[in-house]
């Protein structure tokens, strides 16, 4: 090779690399420049809690959607919009004249378990008491008047002046029995709705009683039973009943979201068996419900139990949004139900709203319907919350997949300006992206609901009072192996092909044993009526008989 051409090429390499330099040089000041402009850094390899689900309760008014002419649409809003997985429902059993929905299969609320099936959900069933079991049941008695001065129902005592714990549990295996025998398996059952809110109750003229409710003290004295007891009396009993299909006992669900109110019901229950539990249900009425509050239930709770939120309702929607990130965030709630999943029309509280009972009437979404999908749609049961290093004026809560092939962001913008976001995910290899936006409204009429959004590498801008989801997808993680779940039937659980459980035959029975009744009745007064006919008939043919005799022989 020519001396001048090596001279050349040489020339030429140091060109080449100082151009590979410079452009290194660059790509790493982007990345460091983009880096340092990220607010918003998220830790996939930093997991917390392990989700549970969404859903709501479908109680009173639930039960008109069942026989509309819309329904289908309903349960499409709820269960393939939504996704909810967690269906609350309420115990009727000896509730009055709501008993005989129990007697009869709960035809309404196996109406929402079947169409969850059927689109694919595998629900999760908590089944809670309202305490309003009829009041001349033997293990009910009524305490007109405490050392406080409040009026409510508790347990009654036996002979031997103890309560009768294990009347109510056999009870509430009986309740138990009603739903399977419906097709319906329970998974949590709660004893007790809002424990503490019942014993508070104060009838001064002694005209309310039938107002007062069903109360489970943190302790017992002369007055009422104490919660402890009566939850390890109905978690034994349902081991023995149902053994490893026993549904689960939630702990003390109780009204607000206060640390030391659930501590005074949970300590004697811990003390006791801290294994018969190990979820606690709470709602948030009456409670701070502050980041602060949060944290202080999580952080007392969190590490040995799981939480769940099962109650509230309000028609704030965008604060509704931030409630539910910040409960997530620092007190590590596993679940997150809403109060009323379909009722009457209430000012836009409920998720969907029905206009009566009549077939035709009229549903509606609501708001908190669309708030609670911006959480509910894509973050699954299975779902780890991630770590989240938040210098933006917006809050923000991440949940990932279980393999990590998907990332979902809800960001919530409870400002009154705008905001921008810029994400940090690492070296994430992003293969797709979709977002879904709501944006408030001082009238709640004129939000707008579940519009498209954007997301973007070099951020987002949050629109003021808005949630906004985004859903980013991911190379699952090679090394990831999926747990086998062993699938168990619950032989306690009938289903449609068994036929009807004794109760309903017994009332099958009773029908037909009346018809045949009816039937021999109206036979044996049809034929004595035709007898009395026909003997007066005989009568009336005597009569002119005897008459023409008597002409004759005039």
């Amino acid at each position: 090779m020519k001396k001048g051409k090596v001279i050349y090429l040489k020339h030429m390499s140091r060109v080449l690399a100082a151009v590979l330099a410079v452009a290194l040089s660059v790509s790493c000041m982007s990345c460091f420049a983009f880096a340092e402009d990220a607010n918003v850094t998220i830790d996939m390899d930093t997991t917390y809690q392990t989700i549970d689900g969404f859903g709501a309760s479908y109680t009173w008014y639930s039960d008109w959607l069942t026989t509309n002419v819309n329904a289908e649409q309903g349960y499409d809003w709820i269960f393939n919009d939504a996704e909810f997985n967690i269906l609350r429902f309420r115990d009727l059993n000896h509730v009055g004249e709501e008993y005989g929905q129990a007697l009869l299969g709960y035809p309404a609320y196996s109406g929402y378990y079947q169409a969850a099936v059927e689109r694919g959900i595998d629900p999760i069933v908590l089944v809670t008491s309202w305490g309003q079991y009829d009041r001349d049941l033997d293990f009910v008695a009524f305490t007109e008047l405490d050392d406080e001065g409040h009026t409510y129902y508790t347990l009654a005592k036996d002979e031997n002046g103890e309560y009768m714990y294990d009347e109510l549990a056999d009870f509430c295996v009986e309740s138990i029995q009603l739903f399977f025998d419906a097709g319906i398996p329970v998974d949590y059952f709660s004893i007790s709705n809002e424990t503490e809110l019942q014993g508070l109750h104060i009838d001064e003229q002694g005209n309310a009683r039938a107002e007062a409710g069903f109360y489970f003290g943190p302790d017992e004295n002369e007055y009422h039973c104490a919660y402890w007891k009566a939850h390890l009396a109905v978690y034994e009993a349902f081991q023995e009943a149902f053994g490893e299909f026993a549904p689960k006992i939630t702990g003390a669900e109780v009204m607000a979201d206060t640390a030391s109110i659930m501590k005074e019901y949970l300590d004697p229950l811990i003390e006791a068996d801290p294994d018969s539990f190990d979820t606690i249900a709470h709602h948030l009425y009456g409670s701070a419900n502050t980041p602060q509050s949060y944290a202080e239930v999580g952080e007392m709770f969190s590490d040995d139990y799981k939480l769940w939120q099962t109650e509230w309702y309000l028609n704030e929607y965008i604060n509704h949004a931030e409630k539910m990130a910040n409960e997530f965030i620092y007190e590590n709630v596993n679940a997150y139900l809403y109060w009323n999943g379909v009722w009457t029309m209430d000012v836009g509280n409920c998720l969907i709203e029905i206009g009566g009972a009549d077939a035709d009437a009229s549903i509606q979404r609501n708001g908190n319907h669309y708030v609670m999908m911006h959480f509910s749609k894509y973050v699954k049961n299975g779902y780890q919350r991630v770590d989240v290093q938040n210098d933006s004026n917006s809050t923000v809560v991440a949940f990932k997949a279980p393999d990590s092939s998907r990332l979902v962001i809800v960001a919530v913008n409870n400002t009154q300006e705008a905001d921008n976001l810029v994400f940090d995910l690492g070296d994430v290899e992003i293969t797709s992206t979709l977002g879904h936006r709501t944006i408030g409204n001082e009238n709640r009429f004129k939000y707008e609901y579940w519009l498209d959004a954007e997301y973007s590498e070099d951020g987002v801008e949050l629109p003021a009072q808005s949630v906004t989801t985004y859903v980013i997808d991911m190379p699952a993680d090679p090394d990831y192996v999926a747990p086998v779940v062993e699938e168990k039937v619950n032989p306690f659980v009938k289903t449609p092909s068994e036929g009807p459980d004794t109760t309903t035959i017994i009332i099958i029975a009773a029908a037909a044993v009346v018809v045949v009744v009816l039937v021999v009745v109206i036979i044996a007064v049809s034929a004595s009526k035709k007898k009395k006919k026909a003997v007066a008939s005989q009568g009336d043919s005597g009569s002119d008989q005897g008459t023409d005799a008597s002409a004759e022989q005039s």
